[in-house]
């Protein structure tokens, strides 16, 4: 019996093949691309196949149809680029391919466990989940925005089928090397420290919720073999919104810890700069998983432990 993981080459996706893995599960078939940068997120990790989603839907539909003894999906791949301009691009990736795996698993009656965004929200000042209160401004939101939609339009056909999507916050940890600039921010001020010596840091207040890519994977893994969680649409994030100042100071202040970089105030490495006009139009200055289970806010807890945890590891490994 095996289980789908679109996105499994990736950051969240590689991270869930891992959960799959620890807890026994080694058959998985993996729907990615054939990116080099990714590759290394596959070492250690055990699966059974691998399907590069790049010849597109007919494709990846013809070879799925041929698959036998799927247990569920885990839909997490996308593309994350928030500054991406093209709608054509984003909507392909993000709602068609969505759509099409999720008919996949209501025909095959199995779970089918996706990722969804807190972009939706935008900087609505109330982020509770469900369908209320969305604020999408960028093509990127309005992607995810479109498949919750979607999802909730059809959600009478299921008959007793498990179908839960988790807005994402601001996912952190092992295996986001690949992502650039869509990195998370204590991964990047991270590289800003190694590469300059400095974190440039923007004047504007910028406060957002964290959620640790272990864990994101805990409630995924839960979602699809417990029944948690009705179906409907979920925040995950910690819980707990911290500024990017604060991030800042976690990151400089475990290196002088570790002493990769001289003690001094935190203060000494930020430095701050001006957002460009051109980004302010498109970014969310706050984030706050209102609304969530018990069970995800258990789990989710002690971010800034964990960012700490997560840059003692870069540190170890030399990233």
């Amino acid at each position: 019996m095996s289980y789908i993981v679109t996105g499994g080459a990736g950051f969240v996706g590689s991270n869930m093949v891992r959960k799959l893995n620890e807890r026994g599960i080694d058959d998985v078939i993996i729907i990615d691309n054939y990116e080099e940068a990714k590759m290394q997120n596959l070492m250690g990790l055990k699966f059974i196949d691998y399907i590069d989603y790049s010849d597109g839907l007919a494709s990846v539909s013809r070879v799925l149809e041929d698959l036998d003894g799927i247990e569920g999906v885990f839909h997490i791949g996308a593309n994350a680029d928030v500054l991406e301009q093209n709608p054509k691009v984003m909507m392909v990736m993000n709602y068609e391919f969505s759509k099409m795996y999720y008919n996949y698993a209501q025909r095959r009656h199995v779970p089918f466990i996706y990722a969804s965004s807190s972009a939706v929200y935008g900087n609505e000042a109330h982020q509770t989940g469900g369908l209320d209160h969305l604020l999408p401004h960028n093509i990127y939101a309005w992607s995810k925005w479109l498949f919750d939609k979607y999802t909730e339009a059809n959600k009478d056909k299921l008959e007793g089928q498990k179908t839960v999507g988790f807005r994402f916050f601001n996912v952190f940890g092992w295996g986001e090397f690949h992502k650039g600039k869509n990195a998370n921010i204590v991964y990047r001020f991270y590289r800003m420290m190694k590469e300059q010596n400095r974190i440039d840091l923007f004047r504007d207040e910028i406060v957002r919720d964290h959620v640790y890519a272990d864990d994101v994977a805990e409630v995924l893994y839960d979602a699809m073999m417990y029944d948690h969680f009705a179906n409907g649409i979920y925040n995950l994030g910690g819980n707990h919104p911290i500024s990017h100042r604060q991030v800042a100071e976690i990151v400089v202040e475990t290196l002088m810890e570790a002493g990769v970089v001289e003690k001094n105030t935190p203060e000494h490495y930020i430095q701050l700069i001006d957002m460009p006009e051109e980004l302010r139009q498109k970014f969310q200055f706050h984030t706050f998983a209102e609304g969530q289970p018990a069970l995800i806010s258990e789990v989710t807890k002690d971010n800034a432990e964990k960012m700490k945890r997560y840059v003692n590891l870069l540190i170890q490994n030399g990233r």
